[in-house]
């Protein structure tokens, strides 16, 4: 199996109640009003808060991560909830997602792998995004290193309209983040 460099989340995830916080990013819901009701992948989503959010929404959800802690928290808060959501572990460097997918959502990702592989992933996630469909990805810092990765990730999954903001995050939006961040570059992004 090939792996990407990564922090041993199943640690993070076992040691916090919602490491990432338990809400999902207002970005992306704001984003979703326009999306119709689909298949939706919430790539390395952890415990679920995006997820969670999809199926609450009414889309067919897959949430796909290599931690089991956090597939395991995302189940049980889907079935406290009850929400629907189907859990994969797999390594995302090798992972195939279905086709016709109407949203991804790849939240504190894409920085984690090989600029190289963050592209390969990138490309095989948009070749699975149906027409109008959204990619909503979310990458901490905002510099000109995360932007220009922001921009190629869309570019490499083939998205036509994209945007690119500063977000300032706040403490209560990830009260628990492992590490600080002061700020995101955060990219949404419909295929034409």
């Amino acid at each position: 199996m090939v792996q990407f460099p990564r922090r041993d989340y199943d640690e993070i995830y076992r040691g916090r109640i919602w490491a990432y916080g338990d809400k999902p990013d207002p970005d992306f819901i704001r984003a979703l009003v326009t999306v119709r009701r689909g298949v939706a992948l919430d790539i390395a989503g952890g415990q679920g808060r995006h997820a969670l959010a999809l199926a609450a929404l009414g889309f067919d959800v897959t949430l796909v991560d290599s931690a089991p802690a956090g597939l395991h928290q995302a189940g049980v808060a889907a079935r406290e909830g009850g929400l629907s959501i189907n859990l994969v572990q797999a390594d995302l460097a090798t992972y195939e997602p279905v086709r016709d997918v109407t949203v991804v959502c790849a939240a504190l990702f894409f920085h984690i792998p090989t600029r190289r592989m963050s592209i390969k992933i990138a490309t095989r996630l948009g070749a699975a995004l149906e027409r109008g469909g959204l990619l909503y990805l979310s990458i901490p810092g905002y510099t000109s290193e995360t932007r220009a990765l922001a921009t190629d990730v869309m570019a490499a999954a083939g998205l036509k309209e994209k945007w690119t903001v500063k977000h300032l995050v706040t403490r209560k939006e990830r009260p628990r983040l492992p590490v600080s961040r002061r700020n995101e570059t955060r990219a949404l992004g419909l295929k034409a």
